[in-house]
């Protein structure tokens, strides 16, 4: 490992550093413990030197007896004080050395696996003597327990170091009560030590010792302070690591050793602090969760303004296609990892300037136009059978039988299914791709504007929120009018400001793009629906499935990740209920994989849940359900509305303050959906115990779904068309103030990561 740290050095921090020296700070005791690992020893040492001001502080490192060259090399450091041991003491041993060695100056305890950071030390004291009863401090990092971590992505030292500067600003808002701090980097007043002795060495070799320690801090009335205004690295427990079944087994021992001495165990005694905001508890059980996740949403804002720089200066120095690559990037990240905001007017206005600089030539050919019929052309950046924005396309181009429809696809046509390519040419239109032809992006985006331009009377976009190729076609007057369809209304998207019309599928979007991407040109236009299907016998859908006859069936379609549990969302508790709650019901899931957690609730329920790999058709499906229970956390509105249509009454957990999570399908006309299990165990009940009620609520909601999605649904698309402009006018760059993440954009970042979905990207 070559021992190599970036340039940045040692600042006075802006804040100031008077304002909280209200106590003689003194001199700082660094103790480090080393055994072996001389690499991080020399990595964690030269941090020290490098990013803390000269005659603040003593170095004092305790050798546990190492054998790989770390004594010889400690030796030559005319800096440390070394203090060698003849066997390995292990470490609250090795730190009441070290604390003895250091006299009366203030203790801070350093894992020889770190790297500090710039002003890492002055942060740390400010907060310490801030106040009077503060007794010990702490800095976040990206690997520690007890949500001392904070979400990090860095893979070099300098990475690093440039991170932590955008952390290490000393900011007292940022100062956070705890019961406990893990000891990896601990800073002490010597007073402290004075008043409640050395650390507990019948905990040695190491582990609650500090847990100890900060419960003793406690009882002597002091405060433990978290400073996440400190970023320090850490690279995790490497001397415990290589001997994983050891440390488990000491852990369980001290763990013991703690209740023993203390009368109960180590999370009663530290007990975490409750989430405070009650809506927000529903998601998070501790307020440090909640915490972790705003950090998540700021990190991934810095990380999305850089891709902005990048793109502004490619931009700047005339290179358009690495401008749009860089906003393609930008979409990506954003759409899968959430900034805080649902549009970035920053990245709206590239688009615009890369589009009045497009001069790419590129040789179109099409098929002459229909001058007697309105011709649609649908621009979509990938799909496939399952996406229900491809069958949003399918289902426009049949509905909508007076115009002629063609599609061209920017990004990726290999998993578009035929059956989309035969909707379009049976209308009388064509299918082109733009991927295939071997074309840059601003080549694609020339290409698209020329073909709109020949052929389209309307433009309408069904693309994906990361592609730049239909915004730069689309960034300048002229041409045909351009819809765009907000098939993603709860995520980050790109393009918005170069449509004439934003056409909404749910009232809650509409509510995003109103209130959060302040853009008024925005169409409430419904999900349409196909042309409602006779069904089979459902007797015989249900041998087929291997359903009981007398049976109450309850139906859920939806991908594994819209059925992640959080806090307490938890869709897999819900069924284990209702299995216990009736008897009589059986529960199937379509979408998901028999594996982990469904193989065991299947088992649990004597196969009365049965799960089902994703399908295509669902009649089937459709045939043997008597109720169908949407998805949560997240809803699957497009699989409820189509299940409401042919008579299955649906219902479903509706999401406090994450309404674009799931709520109810027709919105102000049928509930659907409840604010809480117990009326949803209510109406569930009613559902399952009375047959004549199921059914009448099932046809009620089918009336309903036909005349919006079916029925009413041109009326609905030609008052759209009718509300168009003749020639294309971009609305423009939305003006959004930049503000604070609200609870629903950490609420949705939470839930990113934990289906893994902020793990992703397009394909």
């Amino acid at each position: 490992m070559v021992c190599s740290l970036g340039d940045n050095r040692q600042t006075e921090d802006s804040t100031g550093t008077d304002k909280y020296k209200t106590i003689s700070q003194g001199l700082t005791s660094i103790i480090v413990i080393t055994y072996n690992k001389l690499d991080y020893n020399k990595f964690c040492i030269e941090s020290i030197r490098k990013y803390t001001e000269p005659h603040s502080y003593e170095l004092i490192v305790i050798d546990n007896h190492s054998t790989d060259g770390t004594v010889e090399w400690l030796q030559g450091q005319q800096d440390v004080k070394v203090i060698l041991n003849s066997e390995n003491a292990g470490f609250p041993a090795g730190c009441n050395q070290g604390i003895k060695a250091a006299k009366e100056n203030n203790i801070l305890l350093l894992n020889n696996d770190t790297i500090v950071t710039p002003n890492w030390l002055t942060n740390l004291t400010k907060c310490l003597y801030s106040a009077s009863d503060i007794g010990a401090v702490g800095a976040v990092t990206n690997s520690c327990s007890n949500f001392q971590s904070i979400p990090c992505e860095y893979s070099s030292v300098e990475e690093m170091i440039r991170f932590a500067g955008q952390v290490n600003h000393s900011n007292p808002g940022l100062w956070e009560d705890r019961t406990r701090l893990v000891g990896y980097c601990l800073l002490i007043k010597d007073e402290v030590i004075n008043k409640i002795g050395l650390f507990d060495e019948d905990f040695s070799p190491g582990n609650y010792e500090d847990d100890d320690y900060c419960l003793r801090i406690r009882k002597a009335g002091y405060r433990l302070v978290l400073c996440r205004d400190t970023f320090v690295h850490h690279f995790g427990s490497v001397s415990f690591k290589e001997q994983a079944n050891q440390y488990n087994s000491l852990l369980e021992v001290n763990r013991r050793k703690f209740a023993q001495k203390w009368g109960l165990p180590p999370h009663l005694a530290a007990p975490y602090q409750l989430t405070q905001d009650v809506e927000a508890g529903k998601w998070f059980t501790y307020q440090y969760e909640f915490s972790y996740y705003q950090h998540w949403v700021e990190n991934t804002r810095r990380k999305f303004l850089s891709f902005m720089d990048q793109a502004e200066f490619s931009l700047l120095s005339g290179d358009l296609e690495k401008a749009a690559l860089v906003v393609k990037q930008a979409g990506d990240y954003g759409y899968h990892s959430h900034p805080g905001f649902f549009i970035s007017p920053r990245l709206e206005l590239i688009l615009h300037k890369v589009a009045k600089t497009l001069n790419s030539r590129v040789t179109t050919h099409l098929p002459p136009k229909n001058m007697e019929k309105r011709n649609i052309l649908h621009v979509l950046s990938q799909g496939c059978a399952a996406s229900s924005h491809i069958k949003t396309l399918e289902r426009w181009v049949y509905l909508d039988s007076e115009s002629i429809h063609s599609i061209v696809v920017t990004l990726n046509s290999t998993t578009n299914p035929q059956w989309l390519v035969d909707a379009a040419i049976h209308s009388g239109g064509w299918y082109t791709t733009l991927d295939t032809a071997n074309l840059s992006l601003c080549q694609k985006a020339k290409a698209l504007r020329d073909a709109a331009a020949m052929w389209a009377d309307v433009v309408v976009l069904h693309i994906h929120s990361h592609d730049p190729v239909a915004p730069i076609a689309f960034g300048v007057a002229g041409g045909p009018p351009v819809v765009f369809v907000n098939h993603a209304d709860q995520a980050f998207t790109i393009g918005m400001s170069t449509a004439d019309i934003i056409a909404e599928q749910r009232a809650v979007g509409q509510r995003i793009t109103l209130s959060r991407r302040n853009m008024n040109n925005s169409f409430l236009l419904p999900i349409p629906l196909g042309i409602p299907q006779n069904f089979r016998d459902k007797q015989a859908a249900r041998k087929d499935l291997g359903i009981g006859k007398d049976s109450v069936v309850f139906l859920t379609s939806a991908t594994p990740y819209q059925l992640v549990s959080c806090g307490e969302y938890s869709f897999s508790h819900l069924i284990r209920e209702l299995i216990n709650r009736h008897p009589n019901i059986e529960i199937v899931i379509v979408g998901s994989s028999e594996l982990g957690k469904w193989t065991l609730l299947k088992s649990q329920s004597n196969s009365r849940i049965k799960v089902f790999d994703f399908q295509q058709d669902l009649k089937k499906f459709y045939s043997a359900a008597d109720v169908y229970l949407d998805s949560f956390p997240l809803g699957a509105p497009t699989a409820a509305l189509e299940a409401g249509a042919v008579g299955i009454p649906v219902v479903g957990l509706a999401t406090d303050f994450a309404a674009h999570f799931s709520g109810d399908i027709v919105p102000d006309i049928v509930k659907t959906h409840f604010s809480n299990l117990e009326e949803l165990f209510t109406i569930i009940d009613k559902l399952v115990n009375d047959e004549v009620y199921r059914v009448n609520q099932g046809e009620h909601l089918k009336s309903v779904i036909l005349q919006h999605h079916y029925l009413g649904w041109q009326e609905n698309l030609n008052t759209l068309y009718s509300l168009l402009p003749i020639a294309h006018q971009p609305v423009g760059i939305p003006v959004v103030r930049e503000q604070t993440a609200t609870n629903s954009d950490i609420v949705w970042a939470y839930f990113q990561y934990r289906s893994g979905f902020s793990r992703s990207s397009f394909g």
